[in-house]
């Protein structure tokens, strides 16, 4: 019902409104007279000012220098036009830009100029309406139409109840192999075909058994290929997209996307379809062609902004679908994902340029822009196509052959080294050429500016610049080659270790300013200025930071005379620690609790190393002196040999274990001392091992290590004895802290080397008197 009301509303609007102006236009009797003879050379329906430059063309063809300066510029005119058909588009587009905007903004006066007039046409159509005859035919042109609209929707109806059931069937026996699929949709197009052939042929049929004026003929002709059309279109779009037939659906698309893109297929179709087609056949029946003009920009701009919506809405499903699946380190799934973040932008700019080449009528606009596309996407494929080759023929080049790399273990390493740089390079350079072709597939013409004078010196100046950078980045590449074979020859010098980030960080300042200098003067820059201005402020800095320069002079002799490197052990006056890190002016110490101490060169007097070449690691033992003392050195020199043959420290020891002997007497023992040699900074570990061994065979052989202790000596009488030792209590009953130390150290040395004490007769009933013993009271 609504494909038949719009049939209906196109045909009336066709046939009813060249029936009208048909009256409108017939002129009164009156009006039919014959002409006077002096208007016999000029119809008298000519407007005033068609006459008027009429009798100036006359006028100009009967005067010889007139006639001969009209032809003239007749002439430059044509060749003009030639010149102008012999441009390409590209170099006059601008030229042709302008003057389309100029013919549309006079069809755009042109459509006010008829809307001014239609008011009084309105008038006169229904002043017409009144003529009975005009009536006649209009009743004669709806009869006409409701026959060809009943003969074409009856057969379409008739057609399509025919084949309904074949179709089901069709449609039931989908899915399964591509090739079962592909067949049934070949058919089930074909029985959609059938009823749109069944309805033209039932409509241009009658229109030729009828008799019927030429314009309405028309109008119906135009209406009937114009539903023809878009429902051909409609049914490919249905063999598409089969939104109505999952089984037999060809692409790989759900039920909803299906559906919602044949949706929009059927919107563009019948708004640009119906919509040129009634344009058309309103300038056939006597729209004027500027409104005609307008009218179809305007057409244009609604499929355009509807194509926009469409884009806007499948943004983001279509680029989920571009994105790619593999990781993102490859380039093709780079530029996968780059596309898929701004295709939507690519494609509303087509469309607008599409729009601009439609209004701006330019002369083989869409042919151009067709051309300019697919080179353009050939250029992007052959670019891609480029850097793969480039990649596969780099990768020939730098892999090594097996009894190469068995020969020479690091060489591929270090030729591979340049390959990620060759292979920016070589994407960079492939880049710059592709974006230089599209210029010129789109008429920039970047190759004759670079031709031009100007264009030669910004690419000699461009090149003078890429071989400075080229040179800075091979003189940077030696030095870092150089270091790192030095690093290489001596990989246990701290010296070089400090040394080379020094070597390799002026290195890299010299190169960038030189390299700066060389650019900036290459761009235009007077470098006079910069250089004088840099005399000037050296010379400033240096008188006013004369404790800077102290710094770093004193702490460049330091380095040279490689008193110290990173990772040394030092003590720095008052400081100590582990060298973490020197500057050109400061060495930073972190000592053994975390913290860093930061201590300018200048203010180094002297320096102590406990990390160079070697280390002693002094062990101090002491014994008791009733041990012997030959024995303890035997156990030290055994323990020292332990380590040295076996254990986690063996490797650090480099030297055979020095028993330099009894190092000095003290008050309560004998000291012992030994050393081993060890590497740099092992010192250490082996003291603290040392000890625990050391602990370990003592106990185990029964050598005390003594404490500091006191012998209380009372002396002896003639006859050797010795006077009893007397215990005074308190008045709670208890011995002071002094005698209870006196009662032990007396308890101990008798034990270890007799009693000292007597016992007079009668003392030991005096002690029982007063509640304890000599002896109990020494143990307690």
């Amino acid at each position: 019902m609504i494909r038949l009301a719009r049939l209906a509303a196109c045909l009336l609007f066709c046939f009813a409104a060249p029936m009208a102006m048909a009256q409108i236009a017939t002129p009164p009797p009156a009006a039919a007279a014959a002409p006077s003879a002096s208007d016999s050379a000029t119809p008298a329906t000519l407007p005033e000012t068609l006459r008027g430059d009429i009798r100036d063309l006359v006028a100009t063809l009967k005067d010889e220098k007139a006639r001969e300066a009209f032809v003239a510029r007749l002439s430059a005119l044509l060749a003009a036009e030639r010149q102008e058909a012999q441009t390409p588009l590209r170099d006059d587009w601008l030229a042709g830009a302008t003057s389309a905007l100029g013919a549309f903004s006079g069809s755009v006066l042109g459509l006010v100029a008829e809307a001014e007039k239609v008011p009084d046409q309105i008038n006169r159509l229904f002043s017409s309406l009144s003529d009975p005859f005009v009536i006649e035919r209009i009743a004669w042109a709806v009869g006409v139409v409701a026959a060809v609209l009943v003969a074409a929707l009856s057969a379409e109806w008739a057609v399509k109840a025919l084949l309904a059931g074949f179709r089901r069937a069709v449609e039931a026996r989908g899915g399964g192999a591509f090739a079962n699929r592909l067949v049934l949709l070949l058919v089930r197009t074909v029985l959609d075909t059938l009823p749109i052939v069944a309805f033209a042929a039932a409509a241009f049929g009658v229109l030729a058994v009828v008799d019927t004026p030429f314009l309405v003929r028309l109008a119906v002709v135009t209406v009937v290929n114009a539903n023809v059309l878009a429902r051909v279109i409609i049914a490919g779009a249905r063999a598409v997209l089969a939104p109505d037939a999952a089984r037999l659906r060809l692409l790989p698309l759900d039920d909803e996307s299906a559906t919602y893109g044949f949706l929009w297929v059927r919107r563009f179709t019948h708004t640009a379809v119906y919509g040129y087609f009634l344009l058309r056949t309103a300038w056939i029946l006597g729209l004027s062609f500027a409104a005609y003009k307008v009218l179809g920009d305007l057409l244009a701009l609604v499929i355009a902004g509807m194509a926009v919506v469409f884009i806007l809405q499948v943004r983001s499903s279509v680029a989920r679908r571009l994105r790619a699946w593999t990781a993102p380190s490859d380039g093709v799934a780079r530029l996968r994902n780059q596309v898929a973040d701004f295709w939507h932008l690519l494609a509303i700019a087509y469309v607008t340029a599409a729009y601009v080449v439609w209004v701006t009528d330019l002369q083989g606009g869409f042919a151009f822009l067709a051309r300019a596309t697919i080179l353009s996407v050939f250029a992007v494929v052959a670019a891609r196509f480029i850097l793969f080759a480039l990649h596969r023929v780099f990768g020939m080049v730098f892999r090594l052959a097996p009894e190469v790399k068995r020969k020479y273990p690091l060489l591929e390493a270090r030729a591979n080294r340049y390959l990620p740089a060759l292979r920016q390079a070589g994407q960079a350079l492939v880049a710059a050429l592709t974006v230089v072709a599209l210029l010129e597939i789109w008429g920039a013409r970047p190759f004759e500016w670079l031709a031009s004078t100007s264009g030669q010196a910004l690419l000699a100046r461009a090149i003078s610049i890429l071989v400075v950078m080229v040179a800075a980045f091979a003189t940077w590449e030696l030095g870092a080659a150089f270091a790192e074979r030095m690093t290489a020859r001596n990989p246990s010098s701290t010296r070089l270790k400090t040394l080379l980030p020094f070597m390799m960080n002026g290195l890299r300042v010299v190169i960038i300013t030189i390299a700066g200098l060389i650019v900036l003067s290459e761009l235009g820059v007077n470098i006079a200025p910069l250089l004088a201005g840099a005399g000037v402020l050296g010379l400033a800095i240096g008188f006013g930071a004369q404790t800077l320069v102290k710094d770093v002079i004193t702490g460049v002799f330091i380095l040279m005379e490689d008193t110290l490197s990173v990772g040394d052990v030092v003590e720095v006056g008052a400081h100590a620690g582990l060298v973490e890190k020197i500057t050109i002016r400061t060495v930073h110490l972190r000592d053994f609790d975390g913290n860093v101490h930061s201590l300018p060169f200048g203010e180094v007097q002297t320096i102590k190393n406990m990390s160079k070449h070697f280390a002693y690691a002094v062990v101090d033992v002491s014994i008791a002196y009733r041990e012997n003392i030959d024995e303890a050195l035997a156990v030290m020199a055994e323990v020292a040999q332990d380590m040295a043959e076996s254990g986690p420290l063996a490797e650090t020891i480099i030297g055979p274990f020095e028993v330099v002997g009894v190092e000095g007497l003290r008050e309560s023992s004998v000291w012992l001392r030994g050393r081993f040699k060890t590497r740099p900074l092992g010192q250490w570990n082996v003291r603290r091992e040392f000890y625990r061994r050391i602990k370990a065979a003592f106990d185990a052989r029964g050598f005390q290590v003594p404490y500091p202790h006191q012998t209380v000596y009372f002396g002896e009488d003639k006859k050797g004895g010795a006077p009893p030792l007397r215990v005074v209590r308190g008045e709670a009953g208890a011995a002071t802290s002094r005698s209870r130390a006196r009662k032990a150290e007396a308890a101990a040395s008798a034990a270890t080397q007799g009693p000292l004490i007597e016992e007079h007769p009668g003392a030991r009933e005096r002690q029982k008197g007063e509640g304890d013993a000599l002896l109990p009271a020494v143990e307690k």
